[in-house]
């Protein structure tokens, strides 16, 4: 059983009704389930730090155009978690409902914005290394999501 311990405001009450809260939910079936997101960011690193020194094998600009590659995936999908993430349970869902989808197009601007950035400003680009490593990021960002399901609360 976890200790009662004071809210960022300071106050026991809060931890004891949310502790009240869980128990009752718990009791009725409704467990709330929390998404594991800085576990699917961490395994999505390992697999770009893996491609990036793959690709480093064949020169170091086709490493750091497919470590750019894989950043062009993860920091607008690590904003579009944040967002997207804030709000949960019944009382929000109009919330995250409408952040869901101002995350996502966010997310879609900011890897445009990107692409242009990379395309733009950086003088010689390895471009199958940057497109292979983003494309992989893609698919793995999926998979992970598919395999590494939300967990109930506890």
């Amino acid at each position: 059983m976890s200790q009662l311990s004071p809210s960022p405001a300071g106050s026991v009450f809060t931890s004891v009704s949310e502790m009240i809260r869980q128990a009752s939910m718990a009791r009725a079936g409704k467990q709330q389930m929390r998404v594991p997101l800085g576990r699917w960011f961490q395994l999505e690193l390992l697999v770009l730090i893996i491609l990036a020194a793959l690709w480093t094998i064949e020169s170091r600009l086709a490493g750091y155009s497919a470590l750019v590659g894989g950043l062009i995936f993860v920091i607008p999908n690590a904003y579009f978690a944040h967002r997207a993430y804030r709000f949960q349970g019944a009382r929000q869902m109009h919330l995250a409902v409408g952040n869901l989808f101002r995350a996502e197009s966010i997310k879609l601007a900011l890897t445009a914005v990107f692409f242009a950035a990379v395309f733009i400003l950086m003088e010689p680009v390895h471009v199958p290394a940057l497109l292979f490593t983003f494309a992989v990021m893609v698919v793995t960002g999926s998979v992970l999501r598919w395999l590494i399901r939300p967990q109930p609360r506890r």
